[in-house]
């Protein structure tokens, strides 16, 4: 579909129309009075629909500049005020301004042109045919001319690093590649004021470092949604803590990661990650050249020992194995991969490697060239098809596979559709919502729920199949720490094959035995974690660069405890 430049011709072209950007910088376009705030919020309160209350009582001034990491569990309330910040969302009840003016349906427009939001799920902002004309989208609208706007396009996704995606559909990217490209058409607006929610959420480590250095050079306000207090230390300095609704704390960034009692009364203490491995800062260098774990070696000889001696066949295997997408792009090329009963592999590499196409290979969903083995015996594509009984998926967006009106019922539908009898039915779904800690949630709405119990529903109603292999999509990916730990707790119970695809180290170090690395589609890499952790190579080879990630974690770790000594 051809993008409809022509619907703005007669008015984006006149001569003597003149176009003015906005300035992303403090004060840009500030009320009379210097000294107001940008935003003002007073006793705040939103009810959705089915009863839920999302904000209660909540007060808050944002200035003109502010640098705002806005933090708290899952389910607190975060996502539902940035959506009134944007005009999203209408004020039911209090007090909300922008530049001194009451938010108003009149209002809107010069809101939504001065105020640019990144949301958690791309997909709810790509929609044209094509990258260009998704970031192009918004500056045509502001009466750009053509010739500026493709100038703008241009730069905004070589700034992302997708320039040369640029007439590819937004579909045909993977889910971090996604993200950037919402990113860029966000920019291309040259918002004063910009919302990320959970941006740093399904990023490689490289295109964690390209968001943070795109927003350490942006000037305008700023309010970051995330649980990576790592991203957050390095672009925010205030801290503004939700907790059921309300706002509880006003900190800045340096008070709030540097004391760890705070971050665990708000559930937020992600000290965890410290001691990974020998109570120290869980990175592969740091991990391997300063603070060497006898246990986690000799662990790690007993692994090398214990997948040397496999000698049943496989659970499942691809042998020289190749997809191309229907565009002609290439998603994975011969690969050779086996993956055998009860082991955790990690499957590691940067946005767009393709990761999530063998996954869907593995799944038999994707039909590929090569070979396809089931416990040794190799199976046709239509035989593939009849996998959805051993193998379970749970996807990074984990809302695409929720769509029954109660957790009982989505749970439920997998074993209904195998035939089994209502009892047995009745108590795999007792079985899996115990297994997920979701008792007592039978009856709720699962749209209606937080992104950590969505997660763990997305876990039991695939658990309920009885697979023999589960796979995981970006499992810890917008999730707070409670509820990452508590993930991790639940998958270290499972006693089946599972193949975490994820970017996160501590997530790999705990729970896998095994790291597969993929680059352009290539396993470039097959050891053991251990060995993973250890290879410094890897950050030239694939882009699993974690330098800024190793910076920030000394930092606070080393403020963490000169704070406790003092």
């Amino acid at each position: 579909m051809a993008f409809p430049w022509s619907c703005w011709t007669d008015w984006v072209h006149s001569p003597d129309k003149k176009i003015t950007m906005p300035v992303m910088s403090p004060g840009a376009d500030a009320d009379k009075n210097e000294n107001s705030p940008l935003f003002w919020l007073e006793d705040l309160d939103y009810t959705y629909p089915d009863g839920t209350r999302a904000l209660e009582g909540v007060t808050l001034q944002i200035n003109q500049g502010d640098r705002i990491a806005l933090v708290g569990s899952n389910g607190s309330g975060k996502s539902t005020l940035v959506r009134h910040l944007n005009g999203l969302l209408a004020v039911q009840k209090g007090v909300l301004t922008f530049k001194g003016k009451p938010l108003r349906q009149d209002h809107l427009r010069a809101l939504r042109f001065s105020v640019g939001m990144l949301f958690q799920d791309p997909d709810d902002q790509l929609f044209c045919s094509t990258l260009y004309e998704d970031v192009a989208f918004g500056p045509m609208n502001k009466g750009i001319p053509r010739k500026q706007v493709d100038d703008l396009v241009r730069e905004h996704l070589t700034a992302v690093g997708l320039d040369h995606l640029r007439h590819k559909p937004a579909h045909h990217l993977s889910y971090g590649q996604k993200k950037r490209a919402a990113f860029a058409a966000v920019l291309a607006m040259a918002p004063e004021v910009l919302i990320l929610d959970e941006p740093s959420a399904n990023l490689d480590p490289c295109q964690e470092k390209v968001f943070l250095d795109l927003l350490r050079k942006y000037q305008g306000t700023l309010i970051v949604i995330d649980h990576d207090l790592l991203f957050l230390w390095d672009i925010c300095t205030r801290a503004i803590v939700l907790d059921h609704g309300s706002i509880h704390h006003n900190y800045l960034i340096k008070d709030l990661v540097s004391q760890p009692q705070a971050l665990r009364s708000h559930g937020l203490d992600f000290s965890f990650r410290f001691t990974c491995c020998g109570n120290h800062p869980n990175t592969r260098h740091v991990h391997h050249h300063h603070h060497p774990d006898t246990h986690a070696h000799e662990h790690a000889r007993h692994q090398k020992k214990t997948v040397t001696k496999k000698t049943a066949p496989p659970l499942l295997e691809l042998q020289h194995y190749s997809f191309t997408h229907p565009d002609g792009t290439p998603g994975i090329r011969d690969i050779n991969l086996a993956i055998h009963d009860h082991e955790t592999i990690a499957l590691i590499g940067e946005n767009g490697a393709g990761k999530s196409t063998l996954a869907s290979c593995l799944l038999g969903i994707n039909r590929g060239r090569g070979y396809f083995l089931y416990r040794g015996r190799e199976l046709d594509f239509r035989q593939r098809g009849r996998l959805w009984r051993e193998v379970g998926m749970v996807f990074q967006h984990c809302a695409d596979q929720l769509f029954c009106p109660s957790c009982w019922e989505e749970v439920a539908f997998g074993p209904q559709q195998l035939g089994l009898c209502d009892d047995e039915v009745a108590d795999r779904v007792a079985a899996a919502l115990a297994k997920v800690r979701l008792n007592g949630f039978e009856e709720r709405v699962p749209l209606n729920m937080s992104d950590g119990e969505r997660k763990r529903l997305a876990i039991a109603a695939a658990m309920a199949m009885g697979p023999n292999l589960l796979i995981l999509d970006e499992p810890t990916a917008g999730l707070d720490p409670a509820n990452e730990e508590l993930l991790m707790d639940i998958l270290e119970e499972m006693r089946i094959a599972r193949l975490l695809i994820t970017h996160d180290l501590f997530f790999i170090n705990r729970l896998s035995r095994r790291a597969v690395v993929i680059h352009e589609g290539q396993i470039i890499r097959d050891y053991l974690t251990a060995d993973f952790l250890a290879d410094d190579h890897l950050e030239t080879v694939s882009g699993l660069d974690y330098t800024y990630k190793n910076a920030c974690t000394d930092h606070i770790f080393q403020l963490q405890n000169t704070r406790s000594v003092g």
